[in-house]
């Protein structure tokens, strides 16, 4: 029986030899004289199928497509689609495109996700020696210029690397990459971990956990996992698309033996790690005891890079600005204080139900812990304090003790980042904070979505 995708693909090759007979005949010989660029991109020419799995269940699938339009340009489309939870689906859609001829400037760059029932997408079209920007949060628009500076090379750069130089494993490549969230040109370390029988096994360290993809011989991927969390394998259009059925509803909570007292004054805790060894491949990557202090910060980090406007905070939005304005204090102390009153007096806690964007938490009036961390990160942004949203582990009072997962903020502000707690107006944090790294979130969130691991009290310091 021929597939769908077989039939939509020989009706597209049809029409393009119909109606560009000329292009299509001297694809050949284009190939043949053209530079490394166009000959690595030729190759990338057509469709692959990925299905995505979630410790072992599988949660989603991902599309690429490559092609030339009528004009000879390129065009690398990305469909991620997945389902965490019932009837919430998550979908992710990136386009590229770039000019038919050298350098093969990017022409457009189109940016679409769709979770929690909410839509945001950036579109992004190149004018002159800029790009004009047009940023969707929900049904709110803003436009933006764009100094960038990026390249049909430059997307492929990693893999003009390997193909040209053949480097041996822990060799490292700083490549160019488009970062939608951020709208920046950004640069980011590659690594080669392996060199292998099937290609190359590289190594990416993303801003939330560190990425591999297993590269073949034309160095197209042909499986990738994101920090033991999300495992990517190539598969057919059929296979891709079988998601398998959600097993339960996962709460996320990590059982502790004993109710903390008085934990909003802990100055220091350490916690023992309990599992069972096969429990999880991913486990051993924690380590067997966390030991947490008062006002972790995570990492130092340029401060430079956590300002601006991103696709996740709207910080030019004039609602924002209005309420910016409320927190011009006579010092970062004062000013840093009123983010902190201000992310926490205009939402209300809603558990279950996140807002999913800073706008639409602020319209309905309520969210979760990570809609109040972006909020508190855009409003601090907006009067100029660097500021990021941090994820970690954070403790749950009540008969039930325990650990959830919980979004807390770090801000810079004179010479020094310090950290903040805008779900519950706290601006020092207590001991029960503790920041995760990614691999170590990605293992405890498969753990604790199995009911795989628990924590002990070893010790307590009180302020």
């Amino acid at each position: 029986m021929v597939s769908k995708g077989r039939i939509l693909n020989a009706q597209r090759v049809l029409v393009v030899a119909i109606g560009f007979a000329l292009l299509v005949g001297v694809d050949w010989v284009l190939v043949q004289s053209s530079s490394a660029t166009t000959k690595l991109a030729y190759g990338f020419l057509g469709e692959k199928w990925y299905s995505i799995s979630l410790a072992g269940d599988q949660v989603g699938y991902m599309h690429n497509h490559t092609y030339r339009d009528q004009s000879g340009a390129w065009h690398f489309d990305a469909t991620t689609n997945f389902l965490l939870a019932a009837n919430e689906p998550v979908n992710l859609n990136k386009q590229l495109v770039f000019d038919a001829t050298e350098p093969h400037a990017l022409q457009t760059a189109k940016y679409r996700n769709f979770s929690d029932g909410i839509e945001s997408s950036t579109s992004i079209t190149k004018q002159d020696a800029n790009y004009r920007a047009i940023v969707m949060r929900g049904h709110e628009a803003n436009e933006l210029i764009l100094d960038w500076n990026f390249n049909l090379s430059d997307f492929l750069e990693i893999e003009l690397w390997l193909d040209a130089d053949e480097p041996q494993a822990l060799a490292e490549k700083v490549a160019k990459s488009v970062d939608f969230e951020r709208l920046q040109v950004t640069r980011r370390t590659y690594r080669v971990v392996q060199k292998n029988a099937e290609g190359y096994l590289i190594e990416n360290a993303t801003p939330i956990a560190t990425t591999r993809t297993q590269l073949n011989h034309d160095f197209h991927p042909t499986s990738l996992s994101m920090a033991g969390i999300f495992d990517f394998a190539e598969s057919s259009r059929d296979a891709a698309l079988a998601l398998s059925r959600l097993k339960r509803k996962t709460s996320y909570l990590i059982r502790l033996d004993q109710r903390l007292v008085n934990h909003t004054e802990l100055k220091s805790l350490t916690l023992r790690l309990h599992y069972e060894p096969d429990s999880s491949a991913n486990l051993h990557r924690l380590p067997d005891e966390f030991t947490s202090l008062h006002s972790p910060v995570v990492g130092r980090g340029d401060a430079n890079d956590f300002i601006g406007e991103t696709l996740t905070y709207p910080i030019s939005h004039p609602l924002i600005q209005t309420m910016a304005q409320r927190a011009l204090g006579v010092d970062s102390e004062q000013q840093i204080a009123k983010l902190v009153d201000l992310a926490n007096s205009r939402l209300r806690y809603s558990e279950d139900r996140p807002a999913g964007s800073v706008l639409r938490a602020l319209e309905q009036g309520r969210g979760e812990c990570t809609d109040y961390a972006d909020l508190f990160t855009t409003l601090a942004r907006a009067i100029g304090l660097p500021a990021r949203t941090i994820f970690g582990l954070a403790y749950k009072d009540g008969s039930n003790p325990a650990f959830m997962f919980h979004a807390w903020n770090e801000v810079y502000a004179d010479g020094r980042w310090r950290s903040v707690d805008p779900t519950w107006n706290q601006t020092r944090l207590d001991a029960t904070h503790i920041p995760l790294t990614g691999d170590e979130a990605a293992a405890m969130l498969i753990a604790s979505a199995a009911r795989a691991v628990e924590l002990s009290v070893v010790d307590t310091e009180y302020f």
